[in-house]
């Protein structure tokens, strides 16, 4: 059982790590949509 758990979070700890950067930098990077006409736009 101790290996079993090792293992555990061993995969767990790095995955929730990952999980928790993204969506803080997600959070962090949300911007409103820019009010300017940018060049990238088509329409």
């Amino acid at each position: 059982m101790n290996k079993a758990w090792t293992q555990f979070l061993l995969v767990a700890v790095p995955v929730l790590s990952l999980v928790g950067a993204w969506l803080a930098l997600k959070g962090v990077t949300k911007r409103p949509p820019p009010n300017k006409h940018d060049e990238t736009t088509d329409e």
